[in-house]
């Protein structure tokens, strides 16, 4: 008996090590400057990774990120949710960030048909790196008229993710002068807040609120307005 219970662990000993053998990585054997180079490699992707970008913004210029942290993957598929099918024209999404929103948007959207604009050159860098069949700009949303050219007139729909609430007043003034130019009848402005109280004063009259969603499961807490431009007739 003792004898099998010694083969039954020789068994046991040598399966455990065939498996930890099979699964040990291929650089085990590696010298020095292999696993240097390894570390420099992981710490490359850890420095560029979408919230250590997103934390280096905050540290630079914290009022224009206006948020702790990126949007969650809640907050992004319920913003996607509210853009409208579109027969023609682009989709405009105003402050990329680091693209939680615009991987959301691109399951709804052809790539091709949305342009996403970043102030920030480190997240509009990331962006179209990401993103490489999307139109990806890199500039101020206050210009972005000037910016987008000729598809300025082909704008059909707006998402936003732009801090208003932390945003210099007259700045947010000059970035909704800007939608208001790009968007005609019918056209839509989706914007997410941190504010659940629901005050809209920045928007113009002709901005009609049509929709209203919070999403508790994201941090903090944030409400989705879908607008939609109808001019007095």
């Amino acid at each position: 008996m003792r004898r099998k219970l010694i083969q039954a662990k020789t068994l046991v000993n040598d399966s455990v090590t065939r498996v930890l053998t099979a699964r040990r990585p291929k650089n085990i054997l590696s010298t020095s400057s292999d696993k240097d180079e390894l570390h420099s490699t992981r710490t490359s992707r850890l420095m560029n990774s979408p919230m250590m970008l997103f934390a280096r913004e905050i540290i630079q210029n914290p009022r224009a990120m206006g948020a702790a942290c990126p949007s969650s993957r809640h907050l992004a598929q319920n913003m996607a949710k509210q853009v409208p099918i579109l027969d023609s024209g682009y989709v405009l999404e105003l402050g990329g960030g680091t693209g939680t929103i615009t991987q959301a948007l691109l399951q709804h959207i052809p790539a091709n048909r949305l342009i996403v604009v970043e102030r920030a050159p480190n997240l509009a860098s990331y962006l179209h790196q990401r993103f490489p069949n999307s139109h990806v700009l890199e500039g101020d949303a206050a210009q972005v008229v000037k910016l987008l050219g000729d598809k300025a007139h082909q704008v059909q729909t707006i998402v936003s993710g732009l801090p208003f609430r932390s945003l210099p007043h007259s700045l947010v003034q000059q970035i909704i002068r800007q939608v208001e130019i790009l968007l005609k009848d019918g056209g839509t402005f989706t914007q997410f807040t941190y504010d659940l109280r629901g005050k809209t004063e920045h928007l113009p009259a002709h901005f009609r609120r049509i929709s209203t969603k919070f999403v508790w499961n994201n941090f903090p807490p944030a409400r989705i307005d879908v607008y939609r431009v109808e001019h007095a007739k």
